[in-house]
């Protein structure tokens, strides 16, 4: 099966020039952890940009300063399993497919691929999940929990409770969610889908304040245990992998705590983890 029959062509985008207000208004309205950078007016890819891109350089203003400039890419018409095995190398989420002419044509993510995950893939998560990872406590404030996935590259952590069990989940999309841009001298309040577009935030997240010159991206000091995801969606280490892809896919998420029949803490397995087991023999 090649990559053009699995992609998606429901492409969300940025462009050359643009600052880094332009691509934080269009992560959020899609809802999207990063997009391909394109010139303007053109197919052709520049570069990618993620959340993460835009927490770790709050000073900065224009796209081209933080972006990935040298993105890897992936033809159309390429074998799924070359794209899983770059998603699996390069441990990202998302790969732009390019036509021969290196315009952009679609995204592969991890999530397209698992989708098509032969269920003879009887294989058991045991053997593809990591116990090298980053538990928090649910009274650390999301200030902290910001840095710490910023200093380990991990998009979600595990959150353990007083009894030291699993309690919850929290992304680095859940905190941008709660994210605004703070600024000292002017600021106004802008809808993220612009004027045509009455689209917002649920409840405190309805609208991301906009300013003008100097700008950082500020979380409010809160603990975690209020914005993390408490039904948890986890697994254990016998488990048939077909069967953790089947709940990725259906609850659009890319990370599966594993833990033991006391709901203790054991490992965590991700989408990409589980790329490996399309280039080899499960």
């Amino acid at each position: 099966m090649q990559v053009k029959d699995v992609m998606s062509k429901q492409l969300v985008v940025g462009y050359l020039p643009g600052t880094i207000k332009d691509a934080l208004k269009i992560l959020a309205k899609h809802n999207v952890s990063g997009m391909p950078i394109l010139k303007k007016d053109t197919k052709r890819v520049v570069g990618v940009v993620t959340r993460n891109d835009i927490f770790k350089n709050p000073d900065e203003k224009q796209l081209a300063l933080i972006m990935s400039s040298d993105p890897v890419v992936i033809n159309k018409d390429s074998e799924i399993e070359d794209a899983a095995r770059l998603l699996y190398e390069k441990r990202i989420h998302g790969l732009p497919v390019v036509d021969k002419r290196k315009n952009l044509a679609g995204i592969i993510s991890p999530t397209d691929i698992l989708k098509v995950l032969p269920e003879e893939y009887d294989d058991v998560v045991e053997n593809y999940y990591t116990s090298n990872l980053t538990p928090i406590y649910q009274e650390n404030p999301i200030t902290i929990i910001m840095e710490i996935i910023n200093i380990t590259h991990e998009n979600a952590l595990p959150v353990l409770n007083d009894e030291r069990k699993l309690a919850g989940m929290v992304s680095e999309g859940d905190l941008f969610k709660l994210s605004h841009i703070r600024e000292s001298i002017s600021q106004t309040n802008m809808g993220m889908g612009g004027d045509e577009d009455d689209w917002t935030w649920e409840g405190i997240r309805d609208v991301v304040r906009l300013y003008y010159t100097t700008t950082t991206v500020d979380l409010p000091p809160v603990p975690v245990k209020e914005v993390m995801v408490t039904d948890v969606i986890k697994a254990y280490r016998n488990d048939p992998i077909c069967e953790i892809a089947k709940k990725m896919f259906k609850n659009k998420i890319s990370h599966v705590p594993i833990v033991n029949s006391e709901n203790r803490l054991i490992g965590m397995v991700t989408d990409i983890d589980l790329m490996s087991c399309m280039f080899k023999s499960c």
